[in-house]
């Protein structure tokens, strides 16, 4: 890892940007909550004080408390990504126990950092920043010379999200609870909390009626006592949401934002949106939990909510493997093992559409036009074949049924298409290994700007070790020769 950073030493200024950034972010905001409090108390009559807006661009940082150095954060960046988490106990564990991680920060005159500053640091780095690292990866690899580019093959994989597995009676009864949480919590900003009334025993009674469900559901003969069970649900459901929706107007009637400090007046509109969102996304699952359960008419699952947590998440289904809430990233694998490119688009998108993208990510970040590119049927497309080609790219082998037909016969039998088929298999060996080897295949974090991050920190630990690996496996070959 040390060794990227006198590769490109830029790499610390991107951090050490996105470290100022923050700090003057909260410097701007703790200005505007002295000039808000400040204003609310009347100037002198013989003074005539000339009001200035604070502005980012004109902040400085001063002296304050020592913070961790850009080059801790990037080794703690990298060891989130090989661990998967710091927040589990045995991340932990081996951030107690590494005497190399203690050797490390010793040699800096440095002392382990709490978990929660580690994480409060990391919650700092921009996606920017680390497509920087990314890109830099990668070139280091290319002038070591442990890999050419010159062969890729792209493929996709399910990755479940930080969500539980979704159904309507679930979901409706966890937004009204939000709801009515967050309604409780209005004090703390000096309103008055959410009357309350029936609210609690109509939850109550939904929670103990969802559980019933969850019990019937999949049985034999259950299609009476679902219908039974979502009846009474769905009755609680709209009796709980009318009478939140009426605290909730009552609130935004007389709620002014602007009278709040600026810190504060952040926090509030957060709780406000959230449930604004919540009554929205209730009324819509009551609306198609009643066309599913009693009229039998089914939605697309791109019109659903499938989450509580993950609003981003989607529903994806591969093949024959079982269906999980979750997301699909494309990999781009190079011939010795390298990613070389990351996409993790929202929802499930097909495969063919991100072929091009993605070979085009893997050029712009290696600075080569491989001269093969392979991947299977999923990516089956005349026009992206086309795409690819008018890159430079000289072959494009697609395996499978729709892949023989967009090749031609002397093609498809030649040496290099049928070394392409037996090389795409490759793209499996790295799926196992990322997912198993760096928790590629579970997420800890929620929201697609998050996943998008948590994924590419997964990969460039992989890319590291992938690295290490062939360079020690570079050392055993020239020994015997020594």
């Amino acid at each position: 890892m040390a060794q990227l950073l006198r590769f490109a030493p830029e790499i610390i200024t991107a951090i050490e940007g996105d470290l100022d950034a923050h700090a003057l972010a909260k410097k701007k905001l703790r200005l505007e909550d002295r000039r808000f409090f400040q204003s609310q108390t009347e100037d002198l009559p013989e003074l005539e004080i000339e009001q200035t807006e604070v502005s980012g661009g004109d902040l400085a940082l001063g002296i304050g408390r020592p913070r961790m150095p850009a080059e801790s954060v990037y080794v703690f960046l990298m060891l989130r990504g090989f661990l998967g988490s710091l927040s589990t106990k045995q991340s932990r564990r081996f951030l107690r126990e590494s005497m190399s991680l203690y050797g490390w920060l010793q040699r800096r005159g440095l002392t382990m950092p709490g978990v929660s500053t580690i994480l409060d640091n990391l919650k700092v780095i921009s996606q920017k920043t680390r497509e920087l690292i990314f890109d830099r990866q990668i070139a280091r690899i290319l002038g070591e010379g442990l890999d050419d580019f010159k062969a890729v093959t792209i493929d996709s994989t399910s990755v479940k999200a930080n969500s539980s597995w979704p159904n309507d009676a679930k979901i409706l009864t966890g937004l009204l609870m939000r709801v009515d949480r967050l309604g409780q919590k209005l004090d703390v900003f000096g309103l008055e909390n959410f009357r309350q009334g029936w609210v609690p025993r109509w939850l109550e009674e939904m929670d103990k009626q969802e559980f019933q469900i969850c019990l019937v559901a999949g049985k034999a003969n259950s299609r009476a006592k679902l219908k039974q069970g979502y009846r009474q649900l769905l009755r609680k459901g709209k009796q709980a949401l009318a009478a939140l929706k009426l605290e909730f107007n009552a609130l935004e009637s007389v709620v002014q934002i602007d009278a709040f400090a600026p810190s504060r007046r952040i926090l509030l509109q957060r709780v406000i949106e959230q449930i604004r969102s919540d009554l929205s996304d209730a009324q819509r699952v009551i609306n198609y939990a009643s066309d599913r359960v009693f009229h039998e008419k089914k939605l697309p699952s791109t019109e659903k909510v499938l989450s509580l947590s993950d609003g981003s998440a989607a529903y994806i289904k591969k093949g024959d493997r079982n269906p999980m809430i979750g997301y699909k990233p494309q990999l781009v694998r190079s011939e010795h093992g390298f990613v070389t490119s990351l996409l993790v688009p929202e929802g499930n998108a097909a495969d063919a559409i991100k072929l091009v993208p993605a070979i085009a990510d893997s050029i712009r970040r290696t600075g080569v036009v491989a001269d093969l590119v392979s991947t299977d049927d999923g990516y089956a497309s005349a026009k992206g074949r086309d795409a690819l080609r008018e890159m430079g790219i000289a072959d494009v082998s697609i395996s499978g049924a729709k892949g023989k037909k967009l090749t031609t016969l002397e093609n498809w039998e030649s040496e290099t298409y049928r070394d392409a088929r037996r090389y795409r298999s490759a793209v499996e060996s790295l799926m196992f290994t990322i997912k198993d080897g760096f928790a590629f295949g579970e997420l800890g974090r929620r929201g697609i700007e998050a996943v998008r991050a948590e994924l590419l920190e997964k990969v460039l630990a992989y890319n590291c070790c992938r690295s290490i690996l062939l360079r020690q496996r570079q050392r055993e070959e020239l020994e015997p020769a020594a």
